[in-house]
Parts: C-alpha cells; sequence; structure tokens
C-alpha cells in the first residue's frame, strides 16, 4: 500500500477514487490467485505475488540463523567422521577444515558478498582434502562423507537464493543410505545430548531447572509431571480433550462410555495410580478432573520404510487427572495435570495393545517401567505428528493462505482492513510457497523427520482443513467447545496467557474499525469491497471456509451472502491477527526447545509399539525407538532454523518506532494503547512463570512476530 494514503472505505470516496479502486483489484485479481489440485479440499496461493517476497532483512536474518545450525550440523559430521576413522586419518585434515569454517562463519554477511565467495572457496579447498586423505582409509563411511561435503553446497544455495534453500530437500539427500548405517544408531542418551554441541543454548527439554519436589536421579523430561505439563504447556495443547457424560456442555469433549468402549479403564486402575480408593471414574468426570488425548486422526494413517528402516505409526489414547493433591514428584502448586493410563492403539487387546500406567497395575508386565516410558514417548511422537500436519501448518499456515488471496483480491490498498492486516500477512505467502514445494513433497523435510507416508500426510491436511470451522476455532469458544475453559479447568497454561492476548487484540481491532465504520451496522453493510471479501471466504470456488454463522444468507447467487454486524466484524479481523500472531506463535516456537531432543520428542517412530510380551529390561533397550543420529540431526536442525527466525515483534508495526506505519492520525494513539496493553501481559506471564512447573514463554508479547514469517 502507498503509505501515503489514508484509508478510507469505498462507499466514502468518490467517483474517480472508486474507479481507482476497481482498477488496482481488477490487477490484484491478476496477481493473487488460488489452486485446489495440490491438496485435495486445501485452496491455496498459486504462486508468490510480486511484493510478498521475502526482504533482503529477513534473508539476512535467515543466514545468520543458518550459520550457526550448519556449524552445529558440521561439527557433529566431523566427530562421526572422526569416531569412525580415529587413527586412519592425520588431524591436520580436520584442523584445516575447522579453521576454515570459523573463518566463514565469523565473516558471512551478505553484505559482502566477495568475502563470502573467498571464504567459501577456502571451506570447499579444505573439504576437497578429505577425499585424498580417505583414499587408503579402510571401511569408509560414505553416507558422513556426502553429508561433509555437502554442507558447503547448502550454504552456496543459500547464498544465492536466500532461506528457500533451507527448506529444500538438499540435506535429506545427504543422507541417502550407501551402506552399512551402524555408526549412526545411538548407544547411549549422551549421544543424542551431543548432537547439539554447535549451539549456544542446549534446547529446555535437556536444561529444565530441577526443583525439590521433582524425582531424584531421573531426568526431567522422563518424568510424569513433565508429560502432564506438556498437555497445557507444551509444544502442541490443541488435542487435550475433557471426559464427560454427555457433551450438553462441552460438544468436542469425549464421553466416557465412549472412552471405555475403547479402552477398559477400571475404578481399580485409576485408584491404583492415585492411591486413593474414593476416586472412581464417576466422580472424577463428575468434578471435571479426567482428561484425554485422544489420536483418532492417526486412524489408518501409513509410515515408511526410511534408509533401510521400517517406521511405525499408531493411534494412542493417553488419559489424565487433574489434580489439586500434592504427591511427591508433581509441582507444588495449586493443581497439576497426572497421567493416568495409555494404550498405544484405540482397540485394547491385554497381550498386543494392554493399558499401561505408571505403577503396572494394569497388569503389562511393566515392573520396571520402562515400557510406560516407551508409552509416554509414542504419545509425544504421534501429538507431534499432528502438531506438524495439523497444529501447525494446517490450521495456521494454510488457514492464512487463502485469506491473504482473497483479502488483496477483494480489497484495495487504501481499504483500513487490509492496512492493518498488511503487517500481519508478511511473508507468509513466500513461505508458504517454500513449504508446500520443498517441505511436505516426496523426499522433502516432512517425509524425512514426521513419521508418515506423503499420502497420510496430505490427507490429515485434508481432513482437518474439511472439519476446520471458522467460529468454532475462536479462543473462546474452542476452549469451551473442548471442555478445557476456565470454569472447567483450573489452570490451562496456554489458555491462561493466550487469552490475554486475544482480549487486548479484540479491544485494539474494536477501536481500529471503530474509527472508520463508527460502530454502525449499516456502514459495514454498505462497504462493497468488505461484501466482496467475506463472499471471497465463504465461496466453494475459492477460499472454501465454513462456519462463518455471523454472516447472513441473501439468497443472491452473485452475493450469496453479507456482513451487516460490526461486532461480527471484530470478531473476525480479530481472529485473523490471532492466527497469525499468538496462535502460530505457540506452535512454532516451542520446536527446538521441546521437540527436537529425541528420547523425549521426535517425529517417528523406530520400533513396533510394545505389548505385553515385549520385553524391555535395560534402559538402553529404549533406544531402540529412537531415530538414527543423522535422522535426529536433520530434525533438530531445521527446528533450531523455525524456532531461531522472528522477524519483528507483535504490535509493533514499524522498524523505526519515531515513524508510524499508520498514517491516519487517528489511529496512533489506538497503537500506543495497544502496545502498552502488551507490555503489561509481559509483566503478567512473566509473574505467573515464576510460580509455574516450568515457563511458558511462547505467548510471551515479546517473543511472536506480527505474521506467519517463519
Amino acid at each position: 500500500m502507498s503509505q501515503n494514503k489514508i484509508p478510507s472505505l469505498p462507499q466514502h470516496d468518490s467517483v474517480e477514487l472508486i474507479n481507482d479502486r476497481q482498477f488496482q483489484l481488477s490487477l490484484a485479481r491478476t496477481k493473487y490467485n488460488y489452486m485446489t489440485s495440490y491438496l485435495e479440499g486445501v485452496p491455496l496461493s498459486a504462486d508468490v505475488p510480486a511484493g510478498e517476497e521475502f526482504s533482503f532483512k529477513y534473508k539476512e536474518a535467515i543466514i545468520n540463523i543458518f550459520v550457526q545450525m550448519a556449524k552445529n550440523f558440521k561439527a557433529n559430521v566431523v566427530e562421526l567422521l572422526e569416531k569412525e576413522m580415529k587413527g586412519d586419518l592425520d588431524d591436520d585434515v580436520f584442523t584445516a577444515i575447522e579453521q576454515s569454517y570459523q573463518t566463514l562463519a565469523a565473516e558471512m554477511s551478505v553484505f559482502h558478498p566477495s568475502q563470502d565467495v573467498k571464504n567459501l572457496k577456502c571451506f570447499m579447498q579444505s573439504l576437497s582434502k578429505l577425499p585424498a586423505a580417505l583414499k587408503d582409509a579402510q571401511n569408509v563411511p560414505q553416507d558422513l562423507l556426502k553429508m561433509m561435503t555437502g554442507i558447503e553446497a547448502v550454504i552456496q544455495e543459500v547464498m544465492v537464493e536466500g532461506p528457500t534453500a533451507l527448506l529444500k530437500s538438499t540435506l535429506y539427500d545427504l543422507l541417502n543410505n550407501s551402506g552399512n548405517r551402524d555408526y549412526l544408531t545411538a548407544n547411549s542418551i549422551s549421544d543424542y545430548r551431543e548432537l547439539y554441541q554447535g549451539f549456544e543454548t542446549p534446547p529446555l527439554t535437556v536444561s529444565i531447572k530441577e526443583k525439590p519436589w521433582m524425582e531424584q536421579n531421573k531426568a526431567p523430561y522422563k518424568q510424569d509431571w513433565f508429560f502432564g505439563y506438556l498437555q497445557t504447556a507444551g509444544f502442541n495443547t490443541t488435542n487435550l480433550l475433557a471426559v464427560r457424560e454427555n457433551n450438553n456442555q462441552a460438544k468436542s469433549a469425549i464421553l466416557l462410555s465412549k472412552l471405555l468402549e475403547k479402552m477398559p479403564l477400571t475404578n481399580e486402575i485409576l485408584q491404583s495410580v492415585l492411591a486413593d480408593k474414593t476416586i472412581t471414574l464417576a466422580t472424577a468426570v463428575a468434578e471435571k478432573r479426567l482428561y484425554v488425548c485422544d489420536y483418532t486422526m492417526l486412524i489408518d494413517k501409513q509410515s515408511n520404510v526410511l534408509h533401510g528402516k521400517q517406521r511405525y505409526v499408531t493411534a494412542p489414547i493417553a488419559v489424565f487427572y487433574w489434580s489439586n493433591t500434592h504427591v511427591q514428584g508433581y509441582p507444588e502448586t495449586k493443581g497439576y495435570m497426572r497421567p493416568v493410563a495409555i494404550q498405544l492403539d484405540q482397540q485394547f487387546d491385554p497381550v498386543k495393545t494392554p493399558i499401561f500406567t505408571p505403577n503396572d497395575c494394569s497388569n503389562a508386565n511393566d515392573k520396571n517401567g520402562f515400557k510406560w516410558q516407551i508409552a509416554k514417548q509414542t504419545v509425544n511422537i504421534c501429538s507431534a505428528i499432528q502438531h506438524e500436519n495439523v497444529a501447525h501448518l494446517g490450521a495456521c499456515h494454510l488457514i492464512l493462505d487463502t485469506i491473504i488471496i482473497a483479502a488483496h483480491r477483494e480489497l484495495a490498498e487504501q481499504h483500513p482492513i487490509l492496512t492493518l492486516l498488511t503487517p500481519h500477512f508478511r511473508f507468509t505467502l513466500n513461505i508458504n510457497n517454500d513449504a508446500l514445494h520443498n517441505l511436505i513433497v516426496p523426499g522433502g523435510v516432512t517425509a524425512c523427520d514426521v513419521g508418515l507416508t506423503p499420502e497420510s500426510s496430505f490427507a490429515m491436511i485434508t481432513q482437518a482443513r474439511q472439519a476446520w470451522r471458522w467460529d468454532e476455532q475462536s479462543p473462546e469458544q474452542l476452549f469451551i467447545d473442548r471442555g478445557v475453559d476456565s470454569d472447567s479447568l483450573s489452570h490451562f497454561e496456554f489458555r491462561d496467557d493466550t487469552l490475554l492476548l486475544w482480549a487486548a487484540i479484540k479491544k485494539f481491532v474494536r477501536e481500529y474499525l471503530t474509527v472508520y465504520y463508527k460502530n454502525n451496522d449499516s456502514t459495514v453493510s454498505e462497504d462493497t469491497e468488505l461484501q466482496g471479501f467475506i463472499n471471497a471466504l465463504v465461496s466453494p470456488q475459492l477460499a472454501n471456509f465454513k462456519g462463518l454463522t455471523g454472516l447472513t444468507a441473501t439468497n443472491d447467487s452473485k452475493q450469496p451472502y453479507t456482513i451487516n454486524s460490526f461486532d461480527y466484524l471484530v470478531e473476525l479481523v480479530a481472529h485473523i491477527i490471532y492466527i497469525a500472531g499468538p496462535q502460530h506463535a505457540a506452535v512454532n516456537y516451542s520446536q527446538y526447545p521441546l521437540m527436537s531432543f529425541a528420547p523425549s520428542v521426535t517425529g517417528c517412530i523406530y520400533h513396533q509399539p510394545p505389548g505385553k510380551d515385549t520385553e524391555v529390561n535395560e534402559e538402553d533397550d529404549l533406544l531402540a525407538w529412537c531415530p538414527p543420529l543423522d535422522i535426529a540431526l536433520y530434525t533438530l536442525s531445521f527446528e533450531y532454523l523455525l524456532s531461531g527466525m522472528q522477524y519483528d515483534v507483535f504490535g509493533k508495526y514499524n522498524e523505526d518506532p519515531r515513524i508510524s506505519y499508520f498514517k491516519d492520525d487517528q489511529v496512533a494513539q489506538l497503537v500506543t494503547d495497544f502496545q502498552c496493553q502488551l507490555a503489561a501481559i509481559e509483566i503478567e506471564i512473566c509473574q505467573r512463570n515464576k510460580v509455574r512447573a516450568m515457563p511458558y514463554t511462547f505467548q510471551l508479547p515479546s517473543m511472536i512476530p506480527n505474521s506467519t514469517s517463519i
């Protein structure tokens, strides 16, 4: 938008300006278009229109992150090479590689391309010495050589193409199997910890501060409190549902009768786990204390073979009890989510799919608790699969994709709604295009990191999109429907923090739109461009959104619906901003902190889920369910990239605070008030984190960008 134009509604413009707006839109419709052939039932942007590309500043920020990522990648590959070839190579070879790489990493800058090229050449020359040095070596691990020598190719692509190269399958190609890969099998948990040696900060999972109430001599991520805490303050808090007798108050809650048909949980199991004979399933449900994560979306999904290793997928059920009675090993707070039982498929079988519990009271042959640990990890992996395909990609990136196209096709540059939303749309089409063509394609990142076949991933995304209903996804309504609102569940870290942001967004949007619509329903009805936007959103041939219940049917085939409520417009615009900012931040920036340590969470199951007759006698036996080291390294590298890039700060619309993005003087004070409210929310969340079991930082306003830009 021309930053000199004051926003206006079309009905308030002159005939000349209206004609100008219409001409603008006719041009925009040649740039912004949908495609429906990529993912069945999921309309998407056909390409990246001019003006939507990554900026120079964005590319520079990405390169800085990539240098750290590549440094860590290289350090691990060199270490593996050294371990495998110890005694066969001259240490000077590795010293030269290290020195040339340090120079490259220290001096890389898009402002000095000639120097970068020079440093790259030095690095490439040092790498070129490897083949000669290895000529006489025995049992050369060719996979590692490909990974090592391929790093410079990736760097070279980044220098030319920018961040697009990071999302291609280049690194994946380096991992292709060319022989024996036993050297990539972890021998201990410490092998996975060492994969972060090139990063300044390890992930939160392995750096949780121990507290007196925690179990002693047991890593925090292995403890039951952590597994329960992930459901309300983890990387994916979208799956937790209440268990109820009926759906009168929470339509998405799972009925106790339906749960017991699939998973024959008993009063005796519940009482044994909780060490309390006064509690029954019926009382737990009546008191709103029983919750479940039921991964029905993974029913009939398929996994595949990668590098000669079969991978697996299942559809587990995990049951939790909300307790406010202090027990050793759980937080000293007013309440916590306590895991009760896990069944690793949708149908119970006493041998193949038994019920696992923390104390093996369900007779699953798990006296040492190792199967319980595997069961928790399996649930985490399934949560990660749903996270990447649905909660992250589908419910954030792809939802916004079609909204952005509709907005640009129907709202002129000077329309106040497009003016407001443009910073919240920044770079989304470019990052989505990269993801669609490089991430979720066969042989891409998702095929490597997430243990589903591409067809199953596509099916998950499509099913979720077709079930998505606009108003039901509003934060307030969503928590009520799931039975996890504050009247049901007293503490839910993500919910409690995100609702602060939701209220602030709605207040700001209401005040902003009041400047132009005067809180007047008729002014909303008369806005022809807005009506076009709404109809593009609901049109089966265009964005194809369902569930906008605040619209009114017109019986006019050319414009089937109209929006004539100012209040509903506020909800709609606020919801778009919420998805682009806080909702996406919650699932994106938790990836490296909570999803990158493979023994806790990864995207693939590498061993068939255990049954009663499965023998797991030693803790190191758990490694069989973990990915090879190269896959773990590849996964954490991309999660580091995605969690490390933040282009701007939510609610701050211009890089220079002395120059306002909004050119309408009526808006300046509103933006200031919004920023002040966000600052107050930052303080409130920081205070809450002081008494939480573990800080929840993914809804801090300062840690949220305006748009879904990574």
